[in-house]
């Protein structure tokens, strides 16, 4: 599968309160994309939007694709003292952010909290969106009870928010690449989900560059876990208004290794619900379309051809 060349534009957008950043591209180049082929990435918790640098050049030729940092998160404002993360904020200020940069019907492509936040947009404003594509997320997994997650979500705020008030430590680089790769180990294996050149990847965006070093470019508000609590029928119920297609791409060594009968049971959630739904398995691990997207790019790329196909026989016969 040959690498589209790719040309990222910086954007940033006032929501109000602060400024979104990001980048947007045409694969393959030029200025002029396909209008039928429009695709908004959204990454997962403490990541970037570089996480889809491997993969975007692997899309078809024409695709136009817009990618932000979360609120809190990247090149993004932080949200103020005070203020919380969750995915609705979120949700709403990629709603606000993407209307502004006129872009009003999109494939909505996330991973991992990115993925859960898709799943929040697309309930929410399904007029935006035509198709959804989730990398490894199928739904909050926590072993905790709902008061018993509310309470560790609200001592993590609390925490985070003296934390927010300290200077930050600053880290050369090898110990910030380092410890980004460290972070990002699940509990179902002591392997990381990235690599070093991953690392390198996201680091830009990951930290701030001073002058004896590097500082994490991340709100540490954004670091209390929220998820946890947004599960069981709460979770359904969000997901059994998706009616657009959907692709959930999972990797033999990520999320889906948590509690796979459940699972099942989120995927026919899908199928009765969503105008079409497919699973690809990709071999790789959570952060597989970053590290290993040969992987995943074929069964994304078949999806965009499925919905975009169909589109243009509906519009043949009108």
């Amino acid at each position: 599968m040959a690498r589209e060349a790719v040309l990222w534009s910086d954007v940033e957008v006032n929501v109000g309160w602060g400024t979104l950043r990001g980048k947007t591209c045409v694969v393959g180049g030029g200025l002029d994309g396909d209008e039928d082929l429009r695709i908004v990435g959204l990454h997962g918790w403490l990541d970037n939007c570089n996480t889809f640098d491997s993969l975007v050049p692997l899309l078809p030729s024409k695709t136009k694709v817009l990618v932000l940092d979360f609120p809190g998160h990247g090149w993004s404002d932080h949200l103020p003292l005070g203020a919380h993360y969750n995915p609705f904020v979120y949700a709403f200020n990629i709603k606000t952010a993407v209307l502004k940069l006129g872009w009003k019907k999109f494939v909505l492509m996330g991973h991992s909290m990115g993925g859960a936040v898709s799943c929040v947009f697309t309930a929410l404003f399904p007029e935006l969106v035509s198709s959804l594509i989730l990398f490894d997320y199928v739904f909050p997994m926590s072993s905790m009870g709902f008061v018993e997650q509310f309470q560790v979500y609200a001592e993590d705020l609390l925490k985070s928010e003296k934390l927010a008030l300290e200077p930050p430590l600053v880290y050369s680089e090898k110990e910030a690449i380092d410890r980004l790769i460290a972070a990002r180990v699940f509990g179902y294996s002591d392997d990381a989900t990235i690599d070093k050149e991953a690392a390198q990847i996201l680091l830009p965006r990951s930290t701030r560059e001073v002058d004896n070093g590097y500082i994490w470019s991340h709100d540490r508000k954004a670091r209390a876990t929220f998820l946890g609590f947004i599960r069981g029928e709460k979770w359904i119920e969000i997901i059994s208004s998706i009616k657009c297609p959907v692709l959930l791409i999972q990797a033999t060594r990520g999320t889906y290794n948590y509690h796979k009968e459940y699972a099942k049971k989120i995927h026919e959630i899908y199928r009765k619900n969503a105008q079409w739904f497919h699973v690809e398995v990709a071999e790789g691990c959570h952060h597989a379309h970053l590290t290993e997207p040969r992987n995943v790019a074929p069964a994304v790329n078949n999806f965009l051809e499925e919905v975009v196909g169909k589109k243009q026989i509906i519009r043949a016969r009108l």
